[in-house]
């Protein structure tokens, strides 16, 4: 009984005083990591099953109201597995990115979109990324949002004519830091 009291107890502080803090003069930080999982049809001519994780921390800054601009470094591992070979990389991207979140600023759930230009730092194929992600910024007091959201991403290598667009599902974790 004492238990449930003290649960409620914290959802209702956390519910009066949530708010976010997308104002501008403030900073973001966080990050998310996103995933993706696909296999080929069946009777395909080639069986083939990819995996991809994203890991991604941040840091912007608000610009305007419920606009930001910051950077990224993503860490991306990708593994492909056919009947007939298999491949793992990893790449090491940095990404300056902006952010706009929709709703007005004292919402407790707010939603955004992304977009972000990927620079690839250490890998031998030059790669660059085009990425565009949206979601929902779920605001658990007036600092820390939990964050869902799907990402296209389209990648491309320099040096060959590969590439690859993937849906990947991600969630992240933001601190916005208030200006004082």
């Amino acid at each position: 009984m004492k238990k449930n009291i003290l649960i409620s107890s914290i959802l209702l502080f956390i519910t009066i005083s949530a708010y976010s803090q997308i104002t501008k003069g403030n900073w973001m930080v966080g990050g998310d990591i996103a995933f993706s999982y696909s296999k080929t049809k069946p009777k395909s001519i080639v069986e083939a099953k990819t995996f991809n994780m994203d890991i991604s921390p941040n840091i912007g800054y608000f610009f305007w109201d419920k606009l930001a601009f910051g950077t990224k470094v993503n860490y991306t591992i990708s593994r492909y597995r056919s009947n007939s070979g298999d491949s793992d990389f990893d790449r090491l991207l940095v990404s300056p990115f902006v952010r706009y979140y929709f709703l007005e600023t004292e919402k407790p759930t707010n939603v955004f979109l992304e977009s972000s230009y990927r620079f690839a730092v250490l890998n031998e194929n030059n790669s660059t990324e085009f990425s565009i992600k949206g979601g929902a910024a779920i605001f658990l007091n007036s600092s820390v949002a939990f964050e869902i959201a799907l990402e296209y991403l389209n990648s491309n290598a320099n040096n060959t004519f590969v590439g690859e667009n993937t849906l990947l599902l991600g969630f992240g974790v933001q601190i916005h830091l208030e200006r004082r």
